[in-house]
């Protein structure tokens, strides 16, 4: 478990790695256009996140003396280690467009390692039970190490401008091969070292007879399932949509509630980060336990309503003067991203369970499971939700009238839109959520499924 959790811990900096250096190295220190820099920062992103269900389906179908999994873990983590380290070694005497080359092309290479480490490994958690509650408990453990790392990730940059390297750019590099080195390579290929893919005669994903399927058909069945269709949406909603509403708390807490200071909103919004990690890691056990007691299905529905409830208290909490009120906005707000986290993983497991279920018994023994293909369509989803909020905030804040270079002087009207953009965003969005949900709990016709979701 210990194993599994650090190698968590590194899936999270496969995220978070490239945008905590990239926009102060890159573009801070180097110099280089910004609006290039975003291109040559999603393209890669959604490249690797396109080629996530081909290695699924890959893993899928490994049949090496090591197991599925753990071979692509094993190389993926090496991965990620050196072409991370590389992304900070572009020569200073180069171009901005060379540099620009240098960093697309070496990112592009970062999330194919990316998506050889992160779909392999989802789908060993998927694979480690044949409990569905037990395969929550274990997302839930794992979790904690997600929160870790959002606890870190914040500091690395400051770290990287000590004193002791002399320079930023020496920092950077330090800082850059360190990451790589202790968290890519060293903890993130624990699980492929201490992990056993156990084989047995009709375990999920651990028999020794295997359906062989095509990369279409793989997909056509995942995308055929009603369910896994609805929870996709839910993801696109929750990461997507209010992902990008909850964007404008920074530029209200620097223009809004801090009248401009944005070293002092910057500091807030620090607080506020850290208050999301300490509520997301105290909301875990509550999540697991609440979902053993009645049902994944409902515990995600009372979530969305909670934070229905948070939406409408940010138009109070984000208000001139409120400090440490911001806190109150975690503790509203933050369960339900350790859902997405917990509970829509262990869902997406269930549906990968259910339907090498049904392949046994189609094939009287041998298995279909498609852990690999369900965590990747999984990933791609919530990569490209990612985008889309980071792409629609931008967006929304040159549609309000919004002007960096005005400073504190912003329009009224533009803070005002940005505060109806938090709050009835978060809550009009979260609406949506619990509408699918309701849909799929009212659509399921499932049996096995609805007894896993409810019971």
């Amino acid at each position: 478990m210990l194993a599994l959790g650090l190698g968590f811990l590194a899936q999270f900096f496969t995220v978070q790695g490239i945008p905590i250096l990239a926009v102060p190295y890159y573009q801070m220190t180097l110099g280089v256009d910004p609006f290039l820099l975003s291109i040559a920062m999603m393209g890669p992103l959604l490249f690797g996140s396109a080629i996530g269900p081909w290695i699924g389906h890959l893993s899928d179908a490994c049949n090496s003396r090591f197991g599925r999994r753990r071979p692509f873990i094993f190389v993926g983590a090496w991965g990620l280690c050196i072409s991370y380290g590389l992304l900070w070694m572009v020569p200073q005497s180069w171009s901005s467009s060379a540099q620009i080359v240098y960093f697309f092309i070496v990112a592009c290479a970062y999330y194919v390692a990316g998506a050889i480490y992160t779909v392999p490994l989802t789908s060993m958690v998927y694979e480690l039970s044949d409990d569905p509650h037990q395969r929550t408990r274990i997302l839930g453990f794992t979790t904690y190490f997600f929160k870790t790392g959002s606890l870190m990730y914040q500091w690395v940059f400051p770290i990287a401008q000590l004193a002791i390297f002399g320079s930023v750019i020496v920092g950077i590099k330090f800082v850059g091969w360190g990451i790589g080195i202790f968290i890519f390579a060293l903890m993130g290929m624990l699980p492929a070292l201490f992990i056993r893919e156990v084989k047995q005669p009709n375990g999920i994903g651990r028999v020794v007879d295997r359906v062989t399927v095509s990369f279409k058909q793989s997909l056509g069945a995942i995308i055929n399932n009603r369910e896994m269709r609805l929870l996709i949406i839910v993801v696109f909603i929750q990461m997507g949509a209010c992902a990008g509403a909850a964007m404008m708390d920074y530029y209200l807490l620097v223009y809004f509630v801090h009248a401009g200071d944005i070293a002092t909103g910057a500091v807030w919004k620090g607080v506020l980060s850290t208050s999301y990690a300490l509520a997301g890691m105290a909301c875990v056990p509550l999540v697991v336990h609440f979902s053993k007691r009645v049902g994944k299905l409902t515990a995600l529905k009372c979530i969305f309503i909670i934070n229905i409830v948070g939406g409408v208290a940010k138009w109070f909490i984000f208000v001139p003067g409120a400090r440490w009120g911001i806190v109150l906005d975690a503790v509203l707000c933050s369960a339900v991203w350790t859902a997405m986290v917990v509970l829509i993983p262990s869902m997406i497991s269930d549906l990968n369970a259910q339907q090498s279920m049904q392949s046994s018994t189609a094939t009287k023994g041998a298995t279909g499971s498609q852990a690999g293909a369900f965590a990747a369509v999984h990933g791609w989803a919530a990569s490209f939700a990612g985008v889309t909020a980071f792409i629609a905030s931008g967006f929304m804040l040159n549609l309000i009238g919004f002007n960096a270079a005005s400073g504190a002087a912003q329009p009224e009207q533009a803070l005002q839109s940005m505060r109806i953009i938090l709050s009835g965003g978060t809550a009009v969005f979260s609406l949506c959520a619990l509408a699918v949900l309701h849909y799929l709990g009212w659509s399921r016709q499932n049996s096995q499924i609805k007894q896993t979701f409810t019971s």
